[in-house]
């Protein structure tokens, strides 16, 4: 007996410490900010050939099949507002630059300010952007968010870089180069765009993130590296509904996800955006939780993340997605 006293006391002081280790675990998932979130689409991309959306959704002349008989497609570009307690957070900005719009044929486009203000928030309110990534239609309206602080990963600050500077000429093409930029690397790094990312580091408004981060309690940045380009990074947010995870342009297709398929392959590594999908089915327990920077259904109940939707300023579209104890609906 007296032999087995100390392994006892030793299998007591365990238990007691992993008790302890168990409440404090709960005490800190209970200081987590639960969040509300809502969706605002910036513009829409008009008649996009599904293919070059989607290349497993290529259209096929009198197919009956459901992958390949929708020729084109619209494509909204949405934004996240993300609300936690006093902090208003942005996932992606959208785009503002009237050329770019126009020269890629989108249209019910309205400025983020405005439909901030018709959600009944500021724009000067917002404390923080998270960008997916760098490209024109997401991280273009910038400077129109005075007080954020903008959060870029360094290896998407190094990619815009070197693909900007790259000396031959059909590598380095941007959108507007004469025959545009099919899939090079400076494909979506448009010159205003690179000073709206820019301007934020030069005014000490911006975190260069390296890897994962977490920005307040349980809201927390996931790299996904080539899952659409080199700095690609995902957001998780603790909300009431489950975690949910924005994810740009890594995930741009809600229907990709669900179905495994690759969607919006740009400077795209797909292996590593099957494992950004994949993220999000572990943090959030599948795909319903997962949101899609250009998904077609947005706004519809074939999303149903998004299909508590209403039509806002000038023909766009906006989505409660989910409400934090205590919030108000902002839906009209």
């Amino acid at each position: 007996m007296r032999r087995c006293a100390p392994r006892i006391r030793s299998f007591a002081l365990t238990a007691g410490m992993a008790a302890m280790t168990s409440l404090f675990g709960l005490a800190a998932q209970a200081q987590q900010p639960v969040c509300s979130a809502w969706l605002i689409e910036s513009s829409r991309f008009m008649n996009v050939p599904f293919g070059s959306f989607m290349p497993d959704r290529t259209f096929v002349p009198g197919s009956t099949k459901p992958e390949s008989n929708i020729a084109s497609v619209d494509l909204p570009v949405n934004v996240g507002v993300i609300k936690c307690g006093s902090e208003l957070i942005l996932y992606d900005t959208g785009w503002k630059q009237q050329d770019y719009l126009k020269m890629t044929g989108s249209d019910h486009w309205a400025p983020l300010p405005d439909q901030l203000k018709a959600l009944g928030f500021n724009a000067a309110d917002v404390t923080k952007v998270v960008i997916g990534h760098a490209h024109w239609d997401h991280a273009g309206q910038l400077s129109d968010l005075p007080n954020a602080v903008l959060y870029v990963q360094r290896e998407e600050l190094k990619a815009i870089e070197w693909a900007l500077n790259y000396p031959e000429p059909h590598i380095r093409a941007v959108n507007s180069d004469p025959g545009g930029c099919n899939r090079t690397p400076a494909c979506g790094y448009m010159p205003l765009t690179v000073e709206e990312v820019y301007g934020k580091v030069l005014k000490g408004k911006a975190v260069i993130v390296d890897g994962e981060m977490e920005i307040l309690p349980g809201v927390r940045i996931h790299p996904a590296f080539r899952a659409h380009t080199a700095g690609s990074q995902l957001l998780e947010v603790p909300t009431s509904i489950g975690k949910l995870v924005f994810g740009s342009d890594a995930f741009s297709s809600y229907e990709g996800i669900r179905d495994w398929m690759t969607a919006n392959v740009q400077q795209t590594d797909t292996v590593q955006q099957f494992l950004a999908y994949e993220k999000c089915y572990k943090i959030t327990g599948g795909y319903n939780n997962c949101v899609a920077a250009h998904e077609p259904l947005s706004y519809t109940d074939k999303y149903p993340l998004t299909k508590n939707s209403w039509v806002a300023l000038n023909g766009g579209r906006m989505a409660e997605l989910t409400l934090a104890p205590g919030e108000k609906s902002r839906k009209p």
